[in-house]
């Protein structure tokens, strides 16, 4: 299983004041804090504390307990979606690479000229000799 990395990008953290009981100090300071994870849109305040890094930190301890469950079922996803590469187009090196056929021609020849033909009739070909 890979790793999970996150940075500060890919959260958006907003602190806000508090209402409620706490007076004074919690109705004029902006110390609580809710933090969204941009990709997810899961969002968790912090409101419990009068010090804007308790809040910061029960706010991350909550989403991490959305996020991460969340994260490694993306992975898994990931994982399950067999995304297979048919043609790499190189363009710096001049060359179209046919996966299953193995047939490499000169990108110019292919893409921009066009004559992609060859390229397709190559691939049905190495499809029906892995099939008979």
């Amino acid at each position: 299983m890979e790793d999970i990395h996150y940075t500060k990008k890919d959260f958006k953290i907003d602190w806000y004041s508090g209402s409620g009981a706490g007076g004074q100090h919690r109705n004029k300071h902006q110390n609580c804090c809710r933090i969204t994870h941009l990709e997810s849109g899961f969002s968790e305040n912090g409101t419990e504390h009068r010090s804007r890094v308790s809040n910061q930190r029960i706010a991350f301890q909550r989403l991490a307990k959305k996020v991460i469950p969340w994260a490694l079922k993306q992975q898994e996803q990931k994982k399950e979606t067999n995304s297979t590469v048919i043609r790499n187009y190189n363009e710096p090196r001049n060359e179209v690479h046919d996966k299953a056929s193995g047939l490499k021609k000169p990108y110019t020849e292919v893409v921009v000229a066009g004559n992609l033909g060859e390229m397709i009739s190559a691939r049905r070909m190495s499809i029906k000799e892995t099939k008979d």
